[in-house]
């Protein structure tokens, strides 16, 4: 079922992946290995997708963290701006995770809705096992207009 739900203001601290749709699937799963690696003690783990520029992605592979959280050497802090998201839980192998989200996108324009490109994924442990993800696109925030 996808629904849509406002989420606060997030801070995510992480590992920063640029790389072209090629490359991702080696450059992803190499940056969750060194992040899981960093013994950072957190347990709520997520992937954030920034951006999509000249067919360079750029991820951020991390954790959520209080603002005030000190930032690891080799890793960045990234805030998240509240917000409305349409979000879809799956619950499954890794590889399914961009077909759930093709199926956001679709439903957002099915609907009249603006999807942006940042996109949140809950739900990796360490050894990136299949098992249940909350998958999020961030809307587009409604601008006023005088009529």
């Amino acid at each position: 079922m996808i629904e849509t739900i406002d989420l606060p203001e997030l801070t995510a601290i992480g590992i920063m992946v640029k790389a072209t749709w090629e490359d991702l699937p080696r450059a992803v799963p190499a940056a969750w290995q060194e992040l899981f690696a960093a013994e950072t003690g957190a347990t709520s783990f997520l992937e954030v997708s920034i951006s999509r520029e000249d067919g360079v992605y750029r991820e951020l592979v991390g954790y959520l963290a209080a603002k005030i959280t000190e930032v690891p050497d080799g890793m960045i802090s990234l805030s998240i701006p509240p917000g409305r998201y349409l979000r879809l839980i799956h619950d499954g192998a890794l590889e399914a995770i961009p077909d759930q989200y093709a199926r956001l996108y679709a439903h957002a324009t099915a609907h009249g809705l603006k999807a942006t490109d940042l996109k949140l994924d809950f739900g990796y442990s360490d050894g990136l096992p299949p098992g249940r993800h909350e998958l999020h696109v961030a809307l587009a925030s409604e601008q006023l207009r005088l009529s």
